[in-house]
Protein backbone atom coordinates (compact mmCIF):
# COMPACT_ATOMS: atom_id res chain seq x y z
CA UNK A 1 0.00 0.00 0.00
CA UNK A 2 2.76 2.45 0.92
CA UNK A 3 4.73 1.48 -2.22
CA UNK A 4 1.67 2.12 -4.39
CA UNK A 5 1.10 5.56 -2.82
CA UNK A 6 4.77 6.45 -3.25
CA UNK A 7 4.58 5.33 -6.88
CA UNK A 8 1.45 7.45 -7.47
CA UNK A 9 3.10 10.43 -5.78
CA UNK A 10 6.17 9.99 -7.96
CA UNK A 11 3.95 9.91 -11.06
CA UNK A 12 2.21 13.12 -10.02
CA UNK A 13 5.57 14.84 -9.64
CA UNK A 14 7.16 13.41 -12.81
CA UNK A 15 4.27 13.79 -15.27
CA UNK A 16 4.26 17.60 -15.39
CA UNK A 17 8.02 17.55 -16.09
CA UNK A 18 7.58 15.02 -18.90
CA UNK A 19 4.67 16.89 -20.48
CA UNK A 20 6.50 20.20 -20.12
CA UNK A 21 9.50 18.81 -22.04
CA UNK A 22 7.21 17.31 -24.68
CA UNK A 23 5.70 20.75 -25.43
CA UNK A 24 9.07 22.14 -26.52
CA UNK A 25 10.19 21.24 -30.05
CA UNK A 26 13.68 19.73 -30.20
CA UNK A 27 16.13 19.21 -33.03
CA UNK A 28 14.49 15.85 -33.75
CA UNK A 29 10.84 16.91 -33.49
CA UNK A 30 11.54 20.09 -35.53
CA UNK A 31 11.90 17.77 -38.54
CA UNK A 32 8.08 17.53 -38.47
CA UNK A 33 7.71 21.31 -38.32
CA UNK A 34 6.73 23.71 -35.58
CA UNK A 35 4.77 26.88 -35.00
CA UNK A 36 6.10 30.15 -33.55
CA UNK A 37 3.78 32.96 -32.50
CA UNK A 38 3.84 36.51 -31.14
CA UNK A 39 1.18 39.21 -30.91
CA UNK A 40 1.59 40.20 -34.56
CA UNK A 41 2.33 36.96 -36.41
CA UNK A 42 2.04 33.20 -36.56
CA UNK A 43 4.94 31.47 -38.34
CA UNK A 44 4.86 27.84 -39.42
CA UNK A 45 8.29 26.31 -40.07
CA UNK A 46 8.69 23.12 -42.11
CA UNK A 47 11.77 21.56 -43.70
CA UNK A 48 11.74 21.77 -47.51
CA UNK A 49 14.49 20.30 -49.73
CA UNK A 50 18.11 20.12 -48.57
CA UNK A 51 19.09 23.15 -46.46
CA UNK A 52 15.92 25.08 -47.32
CA UNK A 53 13.26 25.78 -44.67
CA UNK A 54 9.75 26.79 -45.76
CA UNK A 55 8.07 29.36 -43.52
CA UNK A 56 4.47 30.54 -43.79
CA UNK A 57 3.82 33.79 -41.92
CA UNK A 58 0.28 34.91 -41.14
CA UNK A 59 -0.27 38.51 -40.08
CA UNK A 60 -3.62 39.28 -38.54
CA UNK A 61 -6.57 39.13 -40.90
CA UNK A 62 -5.77 37.13 -44.02
CA UNK A 63 -2.38 38.51 -45.08
CA UNK A 64 0.11 35.68 -45.64
CA UNK A 65 3.75 35.59 -46.63
CA UNK A 66 5.75 32.61 -47.86
CA UNK A 67 9.47 32.56 -47.07
CA UNK A 68 12.15 30.12 -48.15
CA UNK A 69 15.26 30.47 -46.04
CA UNK A 70 18.71 28.94 -45.88
CA UNK A 71 18.65 26.78 -42.73
CA UNK A 72 16.23 29.29 -41.20
CA UNK A 73 19.08 31.80 -40.95
CA UNK A 74 18.52 34.19 -43.86
CA UNK A 75 15.82 34.57 -46.50
CA UNK A 76 16.37 33.27 -50.01
CA UNK A 77 12.93 34.43 -51.09
CA UNK A 78 9.82 36.12 -49.71
CA UNK A 79 6.51 36.51 -51.44
CA UNK A 80 3.14 37.93 -50.51
CA UNK A 81 0.41 39.90 -52.22
CA UNK A 82 2.52 43.08 -51.99
CA UNK A 83 6.14 41.84 -51.92
CA UNK A 84 8.48 39.81 -54.10
CA UNK A 85 12.07 39.25 -52.99
CA UNK A 86 14.57 36.60 -54.07
CA UNK A 87 18.34 36.20 -54.01
CA UNK A 88 20.82 33.74 -55.43
CA UNK A 89 23.90 33.15 -53.22
CA UNK A 90 26.97 32.91 -55.46
CA UNK A 91 29.44 31.51 -52.92
CA UNK A 92 30.19 31.05 -49.23
CA UNK A 93 27.47 28.64 -48.11
CA UNK A 94 29.78 25.61 -47.93
CA UNK A 95 31.78 27.11 -45.03
CA UNK A 96 28.83 28.60 -43.12
CA UNK A 97 27.82 25.52 -41.15
CA UNK A 98 28.31 24.46 -38.46
CA UNK A 99 28.04 27.89 -36.88
CA UNK A 100 30.80 28.70 -34.41
CA UNK A 101 31.25 31.57 -31.96
CA UNK A 102 33.31 34.42 -33.45
CA UNK A 103 32.68 33.09 -36.97
CA UNK A 104 32.56 35.59 -39.83
CA UNK A 105 31.21 34.77 -43.29
CA UNK A 106 30.76 36.90 -46.39
CA UNK A 107 28.19 35.60 -48.84
CA UNK A 108 28.09 37.35 -52.22
CA UNK A 109 24.65 37.16 -53.82
CA UNK A 110 22.64 38.35 -56.78
CA UNK A 111 19.18 39.84 -56.17
CA UNK A 112 16.79 38.25 -58.65
CA UNK A 113 15.52 41.66 -59.66
CA UNK A 114 16.52 43.23 -63.00
CA UNK A 115 16.83 46.70 -61.42
CA UNK A 116 19.37 45.55 -58.81
CA UNK A 117 21.17 42.51 -60.23
CA UNK A 118 24.01 44.47 -61.92
CA UNK A 119 25.42 45.72 -58.60
CA UNK A 120 27.64 43.81 -56.17
CA UNK A 121 25.71 42.63 -53.10
CA UNK A 122 26.98 40.81 -49.99
CA UNK A 123 25.52 39.40 -46.82
CA UNK A 124 27.99 39.45 -43.93
CA UNK A 125 27.26 37.16 -41.00
CA UNK A 126 29.23 37.66 -37.78
CA UNK A 127 28.63 35.39 -34.79
CA UNK A 128 29.01 37.61 -31.73
CA UNK A 129 28.01 35.31 -28.86
CA UNK A 130 26.14 32.26 -27.67
CA UNK A 131 23.25 32.60 -25.23
CA UNK A 132 20.04 31.01 -23.95
CA UNK A 133 16.68 32.37 -25.11
CA UNK A 134 13.22 31.54 -23.77
CA UNK A 135 10.25 31.12 -26.07
CA UNK A 136 7.30 30.73 -23.74
CA UNK A 137 8.32 28.02 -21.29
CA UNK A 138 10.90 26.55 -23.66
CA UNK A 139 14.59 27.43 -23.59
CA UNK A 140 17.00 27.21 -26.52
CA UNK A 141 20.71 27.70 -27.01
CA UNK A 142 21.13 30.32 -29.74
CA UNK A 143 23.86 32.21 -31.51
CA UNK A 144 23.61 35.99 -31.78
CA UNK A 145 24.47 36.65 -35.42
CA UNK A 146 24.94 40.14 -36.83
CA UNK A 147 23.50 40.22 -40.36
CA UNK A 148 24.68 43.08 -42.53
CA UNK A 149 23.56 43.46 -46.13
CA UNK A 150 25.72 45.64 -48.39
CA UNK A 151 25.13 47.00 -51.88
CA UNK A 152 28.27 48.17 -53.63
CA UNK A 153 30.07 48.18 -50.26
CA UNK A 154 27.46 50.45 -48.61
CA UNK A 155 25.28 49.17 -45.78
CA UNK A 156 21.65 48.65 -46.75
CA UNK A 157 20.42 46.71 -43.73
CA UNK A 158 21.76 45.70 -40.30
CA UNK A 159 20.19 43.63 -37.57
CA UNK A 160 21.06 40.69 -35.31
CA UNK A 161 19.41 37.27 -35.31
CA UNK A 162 19.02 35.04 -32.28
CA UNK A 163 19.41 31.82 -34.24
CA UNK A 164 18.74 28.29 -33.00
CA UNK A 165 20.81 25.74 -34.94
CA UNK A 166 18.72 22.93 -33.40
CA UNK A 167 15.45 24.31 -34.78
CA UNK A 168 16.94 25.96 -37.90
CA UNK A 169 15.05 29.11 -36.98
CA UNK A 170 15.62 32.72 -36.04
CA UNK A 171 13.78 33.09 -32.72
CA UNK A 172 14.22 36.86 -32.45
CA UNK A 173 15.55 39.85 -34.41
CA UNK A 174 17.31 42.79 -32.80
CA UNK A 175 17.26 46.13 -34.62
CA UNK A 176 19.47 49.14 -33.75
CA UNK A 177 21.39 46.95 -31.31
CA UNK A 178 23.28 48.81 -28.60
CA UNK A 179 21.53 52.13 -29.23
CA UNK A 180 18.71 53.93 -27.45
CA UNK A 181 16.51 52.89 -30.39
CA UNK A 182 17.12 49.15 -29.87
CA UNK A 183 14.05 47.04 -30.63
CA UNK A 184 13.66 43.29 -30.22
CA UNK A 185 11.03 41.38 -32.17
CA UNK A 186 10.69 37.90 -30.71
CA UNK A 187 8.29 35.00 -30.51
CA UNK A 188 6.58 34.21 -27.21
CA UNK A 189 5.00 30.82 -28.02
CA UNK A 190 6.24 27.63 -29.71
CA UNK A 191 4.51 24.35 -30.51
CA UNK A 192 5.44 21.19 -32.40
CA UNK A 193 3.45 20.27 -35.51
CA UNK A 194 2.58 16.81 -36.72
CA UNK A 195 3.52 15.86 -40.25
Amino acid sequence: MIKRRLFNLLLLVALPVVSYGADCPSAKSAENGFLLRNSGAISEFRPAQGPVVAITNSFGSSKKQTVYSYQGLFDLSRSSSDERYAIYPIDGLDKLLPIKKDGHHVIPFVPLDPQQSSEKWTLELTVTKRETVAVGRCKYEVFRIREETKRGGERVELWSALYSPDLHATLAKIYDEGTSEEAIVSYDYIQSLSR
